[in-house]
C-alpha cells in the first residue's frame, strides 16, 4: 500500500492540540519526554509515555496512515535489532531485574568464539527487545504529534524568536518538508511505473537491482531538479543576507505555563528516580 505522508501530513483536522497550544510548549513537553524515553529501557516506565502520546494523537486526529509508516518502519530494523537483541544474554548486564529470571533461557547456544558465552534469547532479552520496541513507538509517536499539530511556520517563527541561528532553521525547515515531499515523489514514480507493468517483487538480487533502475533513474534526475529548485529559491529570498526577524513574540498563555509546569516537575522527579532509584534501569 502507497503512503503519500506529504498529504497525511497536511490533510488534518484541526484541534485543540492544533491551534490552541503555543509551539514552545509542544517543544517543551516533547523534549522532556524524548529525554526519558532516551534514557529509560525498561517497558514499565516507556509505556504511560507511549500511552500518553497515543491518547494526544488521538486527540489530534492524526491520520492513520502515518503509524502505518512508523510500523513498517520498525519491521525494517529487525536485522539490527534481533542481532542487537540475541547479544544481550549475559545476565551480568542487568543491574535491577533478577539475574536468574533475566538469564532463563528461551532459544539459546553457547558461542565460546571471542568468548562470547550464551548467546540466544531468554527472557532477559525478550524485555530488553520489548522495551526497546516501545521505545522506538514513543519516540515516534510524539515526534509525530508535534510535527502534524505544530506548522512549520510556527516552528520557524518561534525558533527565530528564540535566536536559533538561521543557519539551523533552514536545516530544519529542510528536513521538515525534503523527507515527506520526496515520499510523495516516490509514490508518484512508482505508480507511474506500475502504470508500465513495472514490478520489483522478487528475491533474486540481480532481478531486484534491474527491477530498480526504472525507479532510481527518474528519482535521482527529479534530486537533481529538487537540488536546483531549492538554490533558486534561497537565492531569490537572500538566504544569508542577514538575520531574520521573527513576525511575532513568543506568547504563553496561562494553561501553557501549567502544561510546561506540570511536565517540568515531573521530568525533574524522574531524574532524580533515575539517578537515584535506578528507575527505568534493567
Amino acid at each position: 500500500m502507497d503512503i503519500d505522508i506529504l498529504k497525511a501530513r497536511d490533510n488534518v483536522e484541526e484541534s485543540f492540540l492544533n491551534t490552541g497550544l503555543s509551539p514552545v510548549t509542544k517543544f517543551f513537553v516533547l523534549l522532556t519526554v524524548l529525554i526519558m524515553a532516551g534514557i529509560w529501557l525498561d517497558v514499565r516506565y516507556l509505556l504511560p509515555l507511549l500511552v500518553l502520546g497515543l491518547i494526544l494523537a488521538i486527540m489530534a486526529k492524526i491520520p492513520k496512515s502515518l503509524f502505518i509508516v512508523m510500523i513498517t518502519a520498525l519491521l525494517l530494523t529487525w536485522y539490527p535489532t534481533l542481532r542487537t537483541t540475541v547479544m544481550q544474554a549475559n545476565p551480568d548486564y542487568y543491574q535491577v531485574l533478577d539475574k536468574a529470571w533475566a538469564a532463563t533461557p528461551v532459544a539459546t547456544v553457547n558461542v565460546k568464539l571471542l568468548n562470547l558465552g550464551n548467546v540466544g534469547l531468554t527472557y532477559g532479552t525478550l524485555y530488553w527487545l520489548t522495551g526497546r520496541i516501545v521505545r522506538y513507538l514513543t519516540v515516534v509517536t510524539w515526534a509525530v504529534f508535534f510535527i502534524v499539530t505544530t506548522p512549520m511556520s510556527e516552528i520557524a517563527n518561534t525558533m527565530y524568536a528564540l535566536e536559533v541561528p538561521y543557519q539551523i532553521v533552514f536545516v530544519f525547515q529542510m528536513t521538515y518538508k525534503f523527507i515527506p515531499y520526496m515520499s510523495s515523489v516516490i509514490n508518484q514514480i512508482s505508480d507511474a511505473q506500475k502504470l508500465r507493468a513495472w514490478n520489483m517483487r522478487t528475491i533474486n538480487p540481480k532481478k531486484l537491482l534491474q527491477r530498480a533502475i526504472p525507479i532510481a533513474n527518474p528519482m535521482i534526475r527529479r534530486t537533481a531538479m529538487i537540488v536546483d529548485q531549492v538554490t533558486i529559491a534561497t537565492q531569490i529570498r537572500g538566504f544569508g543576507s542577514g538575520t531574520p526577524t521573527p513576525m511575532k513574540a513568543i506568547s504563553l498563555k496561562g494553561y501553557d505555563k501549567a502544561i510546561m509546569v506540570v511536565f517540568g516537575a515531573a521530568f525533574l522527579v524522574a531524574m532524580v528516580g533515575t539517578i537515584a532509584f535506578k528507575w527505568g534501569a534493567l
